[in-house]
């Protein structure tokens, strides 16, 4: 937060400074609160993934939930397509936030929860 605090402070000297750290507060809450509901969001992506293809398998041997000629593959194919649309562009701008939450609050506390779903994300923060 020291870092967007002293951006505050340097521009704006008639801002006290609890004033200062109000808001540097209130605005890394809010780059928190983004990159944890991206997170979610990614995940609940791979969660419909799957149950796409689990809406197509018969709960038991007896059953059929997918009759062959019900199936329509080019609308199974757009809404596949368009979850891995929305994946990515959550991922892209996940990247983004979190680069701009490190470089103006420092290192993002649960870096863990981003390298599940970027293995090869790094933190830009030494």
């Amino acid at each position: 937060m020291a870092k967007f605090k002293d951006y505050l402070t340097a521009s704006f000297r008639q801002i006290r400074e609890d004033r200062a750290e109000g808001i540097a507060e209130d605005t890394e809450i809010e780059y928190r609160r983004d990159i944890e509901d991206r997170l979610r969001r990614i995940r609940q992506y791979d969660r419909q993934r799957d149950n796409l293809i689990l809406d197509l398998c018969p709960s038991n041997i007896t059953s059929t939930q997918v009759v062959p000629g019900d199936f329509d593959a080019a609308k199974f194919k757009e809404k596949d397509i368009q979850i891995g649309i929305d994946r990515r562009n959550d991922l892209i701008i996940l990247e983004i936030v979190v680069d701009r939450y490190e470089s103006l609050f420092g290192a993002y506390p649960e870096a863990d929860k981003i390298k599940e779903l970027i293995p090869n994300w790094t933190s830009k923060i030494k």
